[in-house]
């Protein structure tokens, strides 16, 4: 069981939902956290709330940019040191058709999600590895295990989350750099991402603290994969897809109205 007391955090996209969530927790832990985003306002705002807990200090940053990146990993060691806990947390969504996708939305949405990770773990890894001590925290999705219509752009990026964490945490063993690395698939939250979109049956909304209480005990406890809720994301739905064919489980998923979950979707600020 980690000691998260004193440790210093990096939080993407932590200005507003599961990223302040999980930014609270873990100032409430004892932890230095440095609170990365790209909007001013809201980070700012989040900034001076949370500071009454713990010490924390924003970033605006887009991290899609890796030199800007590796621009804010020198400050941030600078201002708050060495990085022991990288939270890969900001993400977006476009729920819209393939063919009905602006082509800078699909760029936005791979970049942010999936390719920006490439760029914070070059960042921050080295440190981590040379001090024989760290964790990665990546936000996938319960869209990086099944696919739904409307998220191909969405799906894709967090799809690739979880391949991207999968190969990262096996060279850490590999290395025997004593580094964890945890990926987190939620279900819907109601941070707004999903804005419009319908539920699908059997299924209820979570809220971000649903999920930012279990990624605090996967940190602590090394855990690979956070699952939310844990039976039907880490077990039934991998199982379901192995053993159905294909077709009767695009039937299933349109039975249980996952084929127009999100033609109503509107999002936060209409992304």
């Amino acid at each position: 069981m980690k000691n998260l007391n004193g440790k210093t955090v990096l939080i993407t996209g932590a200005a507003m939902g599961m990223g302040k969530s999980l930014s609270e927790k873990l100032l409430k832990e004892g932890c230095r956290v440095a609170l990365v985003d790209i909007n001013a306002v809201e980070m700012k705002k989040t900034q001076v709330e949370l500071s009454n807990i713990g010490k924390c200090k924003y970033y605006i940053c887009d991290i899609s940019d890796r030199k800007k990146v590796y621009q804010l990993a020198q400050k941030v060691e600078k201002e708050l040191g060495h990085v022991d806990i990288l939270v890969n947390n900001a993400g977006i969504v476009n729920a819209k058709e393939l063919l009905n996708l602006e082509d800078e939305s699909i760029e936005k949405t791979v970049n942010i999600n999936l390719t920006a990770m490439f760029w914070t773990c070059k960042a921050f890894l080295p440190s981590m590895v040379a001090r024989k001590s760290g964790h990665v925290v990546n936000f996938s999705s319960a869209g990086g295990i099944l696919a739904i219509p409307n998220l191909t752009a969405y799906s894709a990026s967090k799809f690739g989350v979880i391949g991207f964490s999968d190969a990262l945490r096996q060279e850490m063993k590999k290395h025997k750099s004593n580094v964890g690395v945890t990926y987190v698939c939620p279900n819907t939250v109601n941070t707004g991402m999903f804005e419009g979109s319908k539920m699908i049956a059997g299924t209820k909304i979570l809220s971000a603290d649903d999920v930012t209480k279990k990624v605090i005990k996967a940190i602590k406890k090394n855990q690979a994969m956070v699952a939310v809720p844990s039976m039907p994301i880490k077990f039934i739905t991998p199982l379901t897809k192995l053993l159905l064919p294909i077709k009767v489980m695009d039937w299933l998923n349109a039975a249980l109205g996952m084929a127009n979950a999100n033609d109503t979707w509107k999002g936060r600020n209409s992304e």
